[in-house]
C-alpha cells in the first residue's frame, strides 16, 4: 500500500530555497576565479573588418585588470557537430568566432576576461568594430519574397525557406501530413489567419557558466537542463574525449527551454579559461539571454475548419509559417495537435520555415501546442459561432477516440470527464450564448473555454544506487531540478518502493558523472527518471530478500551488495499511444474604456495519469495557466523592423494577475507508457490558455482578436 505516492510532500529542497543555502551556478566557489563578458554584433547581417578587431581587443587588453581578449583572430580552431546534433535540433552549425561575418543581432563578438566583473563589462563596453552591413532579411515574409537559390547542402549559413519532415528525433511526429481527400468537402467553414510574436523564457536564474581545466580534463557548472547533450557537444565543439569533460548543474532556478542546449557562451568560456589558465566565470545579463539562449519564434498559421450539418468535422486544415536563423534549424511544430485532437475524416498539415537574420530559436514551455493550440481552439471558437453552437458541446462531439495518424488507441483518455467535470466546477451552464450578455459594475465580463492536450513521453535512462553503512539509500542519476519537484517526487518514489522511510533515502541530481538521462524537457523526466528510479528501487528490494528493513548500520558487504545501476528503457513503439488531456475554462475582465483585460477565474481540470504529489502537480500546472496569461496578454519581444534590433521591456504576470485557480486531475495511471503510470505535467498547463483567453474576451466584447499578444490597443480599435 501507497505510504509516500500520493502526498502532497513539500520540496526537499525547498528549506535550502528559501533559507538562501541552494547553491546556483553563478553561486558556485571557484579558486582565483576570472570573470568574463560578451561583445556582440549590433547588426543583422554583414561583415566586420579584421583591423577594426585587432585594434579594439589591443585596446580592452591594456584596460583595468584585463587579462585575455577573445575573438575571431585568436580564437582557437572549434570542430562543427556531429550532423546528428544539428540537422534536426536547434543546435548551431556554425562554430562560435569561427569567421568576421554576422548573421543576427547580438551574435557573439568577443569573449573579455578581467579580474573582475565590472572590469570585464567596462572593457568589453569599450570594444567598437567597424562593420560592414547587408542586407538582412529580418521575417518570413523577406524570405519568401526572394528568389530562393540552391546552396550546398552541408553549408553551415543557409538562406531561403524549407519545409522539415519531422519535429527533432521524432520521426513519427510529422510536419507535413495529409489524410482523406484532396478536394474540400461542402459544410460550413470557418478560415483565418492567426499569429503568434517572438516569447523569450525570461527564467528567474540568469545562464551562467564556469569554466576550470585541469590538464586536459574539463569541468563546466552550467545552468543547464541537458547535462549529457552539453557534455557530448562541448566535447565535439573542442575535439575532447567526451570522458574529458565533466558537466554540473545542481539547481536550476527556471528553465521553460531556454537551458535545453549548448549555447555559445558556455563553447567560448570554456576557450577562455584554457587560455588563461584559472575558472572563468560568465554571467550573462538579462538582455543579453534574449539574443544568445533562444526564444519562440513567431508563427503565422492559416486554419480552415469545415462542419458538415450534424456539426461535426469533415475537414481540418492547419498551414504553419514560421523562423528559424541562418546558422540552425528548429520549427515551431504549430499543427502536431490538428493531426491528432479533433476526429476529422480529411486533415491537412503543413510547417514552413524561413530562414531570417536573427538569432537561433529553441523549445518554449508547450512547443509547437501552445501557439498551435491558440489557432486551433479559436477557430473552434469561430466554428462554434458559424453553426449556432455551445463551444464546450462542439468539441464533446468531435474528439478523436485514438490516434488518428496511425489507428493506435489512446491508452487513457478521460477528457470527456475533463469537459463534464469543468464544466461543473466553472458553472458552465450558465455562460449566455450571447457575446456582451454579462457585465459586471460596469465591466464586460467574458467566458470561454479550450481543450488542452500534449503527448505522453518517456525516454531511456539509467539510475545508480549507493548503499551507506549508515544505512542511507541515495538515488541518482544525471537529471536536473528545474524547480519542478523532480527531486522530491524521486524521493518519494524511491521510498515508497523500497519501503524506507523519506529521511533515510535521497536522490541527487546535476553531475554528468551520474548514471546517464536525457534532457528535461518535454514533460518527461517524471516518466523518464522515474521509471530508472522505480526498477532501481524494486532490484534494490530484490537484493535484499527476505532480512529485515535496513537500521541505522550496515555492514560493508551488503552495502556493496546493495549498490549498482540500472536502466530504464523508451516508451514502447507499439500499443496504445499516451496522450495527455485536459480543459481550461476562465473568466475575464474587460475594461472598454482603457483596453484592459484581466484574467479573474480559472478552472483547469487535468487527465495526465498518475499523481505522485498533488501539491507539486498544482504548482505545474498554475504555474503553465500563469505562463499561459503572459503569452495571451502581455508578452513579446518588439524588434526595430529596419535593423533587428530588440526595443523596449519585457512584461511578465505578477501575483497582481494571478486569476483565483480551481485545479483538478483525473486520476488515471497510464500503464501503457510507464510501470509507475504517470504522464507529463510540466507543460500541459500552458497548452490551450492563451485560446481560452482570446474565447473569452470575445465573449465579452464581442471582438475576435487573432493575434497574440492581445495588447490595449487592439481592445480599443473598432473592429470592422
Amino acid at each position: 500500500m501507497s505510504t509516500w505516492v500520493g502526498r502532497p510532500v513539500d520540496r526537499v529542497e525547498g528549506l535550502d530555497k528559501v533559507t538562501g543555502r541552494a547553491l546556483y551556478t553563478a553561486d558556485t566557489p571557484a579558486p582565483a576565479v576570472r570573470y568574463a563578458a560578451l561583445v556582440q554584433s549590433p547588426i543583422a547581417r554583414g561583415r566586420v573588418t579584421a583591423q577594426s578587431v585587432a585594434t579594439a581587443a589591443a585596446s580592452a587588453a591594456s584596460s583595468p585588470g584585463v587579462e585575455y581578449v577573445l575573438t575571431p583572430l585568436n580564437c582557437p580552431p572549434l570542430h562543427p557537430l556531429p550532423k546528428d546534433l544539428t540537422w534536426d535540433l536547434p543546435m548551431e552549425r556554425r562554430p562560435p568566432l569561427s569567421d568576421l561575418t554576422v548573421q543576427h543581432v547580438g551574435q557573439h563578438m568577443a569573449l573579455v576576461v578581467a579580474d573582475s566583473p565590472e572590469n570585464a563589462a567596462q572593457a568589453a563596453d569599450s570594444m567598437v568594430f567597424d562593420y560592414r552591413e547587408e542586407r538582412a532579411a529580418l521575417c518570413a515574409a523577406e524570405v519568401l519574397a526572394q528568389p530562393q537559390g540552391d546552396e550546398p547542402p552541408d553549408a553551415v549559413v543557409r538562406h531561403g525557406a524549407y519545409r522539415p519532415d519531422h519535429f527533432v528525433k521524432l520521426d513519427d511526429e510529422k510536419l507535413q501530413d495529409h489524410r482523406g481527400p484532396r478536394a474540400e468537402p461542402p459544410g460550413t467553414k470557418v478560415e483565418a489567419t492567426y499569429r503568434t510574436t517572438v516569447n523569450t523564457h525570461y527564467p528567474i536564474e540568469l545562464s551562467a557558466t564556469i569554466a576550470q581545466w585541469d590538464g586536459d580534463h574539463l569541468t563546466v557548472h552550467d545552468s543547464t537542463r541537458w547535462i549529457t547533450g552539453e557534455r557530448r557537444a562541448l566535447a565535439a565543439y573542442l575535439g575532447l574525449p567526451e570522458d574529458h569533460v565533466r558537466i554540473v548543474s545542481p539547481l536550476v532556478g527556471g528553465a521553460f527551454g531556454a537551458k535545453s542546449f549548448l549555447w555559445m557562451h558556455v563553447v567560448l568560456c570554456a576557450v577562455a579559461a584554457r587560455a588563461v589558465g584559472h575558472p572563468v566565470k560568465l554571467v550573462l545579463t538579462r538582455r543579453q539571454m534574449y539574443t544568445s539562449t533562444g526564444h519562440r519564434p513567431r508563427t503565422e498559421q492559416r486554419v480552415a475548419l469545415i462542419a458538415d450539418s450534424t456539426g461535426h468535422l469533415a475537414s481540418t486544415e492547419q498551414h504553419t509559417l514560421t523562423e528559424t536563423s541562418t546558422v540552425a534549424h528548429f520549427c515551431e511544430p504549430a499543427g502536431l495537435s490538428a493531426r491528432v485532437l479533433y476526429r476529422s475524416p480529411r486533415m491537412a498539415v503543413t510547417h514552413t520555415v524561413a530562414r531570417i537574420n536573427a538569432p537561433t530559436p529553441c523549445f518554449m514551455r508547450g512547443p509547437g501546442e501552445a501557439p498551435g493550440l491558440f489557432a486551433l481552439e479559436v477557430a473552434m471558437d469561430e466554428l462554434a459561432c458559424a453553426l449556432g453552437r455551445d463551444p464546450l458541446s462542439l468539441r464533446t462531439e468531435n474528439m478523436a477516440e485514438g490516434d488518428q495518424t496511425n489507428g493506435r488507441p489512446w491508452s487513457a483518455s478521460h477528457l470527456a470527464e475533463c469537459y463534464a467535470v469543468g464544466a461543473q466546477r466553472f458553472g458552465w451552464g450558465g455562460r449566455p450564448v450571447a457575446p456582451r450578455s454579462l457585465q459586471r459594475n460596469g465591466i464586460r465580463i467574458g467566458w470561454g473555454m479550450a481543450t488542452a492536450t500534449y503527448p505522453g513521453r518517456r525516454m531511456a535512462a539509467g539510475c545508480r544506487v549507493e548503499t551507506g553503512v549508515d544505512g542511507h539509500v541515495r538515488f541518482s542519476a544525471a537529471t536536473h531540478e528545474i524547480g519542478t519537484g523532480v527531486r522530491t517526487v524521486m524521493t518519494q518514489l524511491a521510498a515508497d518502493t523500497t519501503g524506507l522511510p523519506m529521511s533515510r533515502v535521497s536522490f541527487l541530481s546535476g553531475d554528468s558523472r551520474f548514471a546517464a538521462a536525457p534532457y528535461s524537457g518535454a514533460s518527461q523526466t517524471t516518466a523518464t527518471v522515474g521509471s530508472a528510479v522505480f526498477e532501481a528501487a524494486k532490484e534494490w528490494t530484490r537484493r535484499l530478500g527476505g532480512r529485515a528493513p535496513l537500521g541505522t548500520r550496515v555492514s560493508p558487504e551488503l552495502a556493496a551488495e546493495l549498490t549498482f545501476t540500472v536502466a530504464s528503457g523508451g516508451a514502447p513503439d507499439s500499443g496504445p499511444v499516451s496522450q495527455s488531456f485536459g480543459a481550461h475554462f476562465c473568466e475575464v475582465e474587460v475594461d472598454e474604456e482603457i483596453g484592459r483585460a484581466s484574467v479573474t477565474r480559472w478552472v483547469a481540470v487535468m487527465d495526465c495519469g498518475r499523481v505522485l504529489n498533488p501539491k507539486l502537480a498544482a504548482n505545474q500546472v498554475m504555474g503553465g495557466i500563469t505562463f499561459g496569461v503572459g503569452m495571451a496578454l502581455m508578452e513579446q519581444v518588439p524588434h526595430d523592423p529596419r535593423t533587428g534590433q530588440p526595443l523596449g521591456e519585457y512584461y511578465v504576470p505578477t501575483h497582481a494577475d494571478r486569476p483565483a485557480f480551481d485545479i483538478t486531475f483525473v486520476e488515471g495511471a497510464d500503464a501503457a507508457l510507464d510501470p509507475i503510470g504517470v504522464r507529463g505535467i510540466g507543460e500541459i498547463g500552458t497548452c490551450g490558455v492563451p485560446a481560452a483567453i482570446a474565447n473569452a474576451v470575445h465573449h465579452a466584447t464581442g471582438k475576435r482578436l487573432r493575434e497574440l499578444p492581445i495588447t490595449l490597443e487592439a481592445l480599443l480599435e473598432e473592429q470592422p
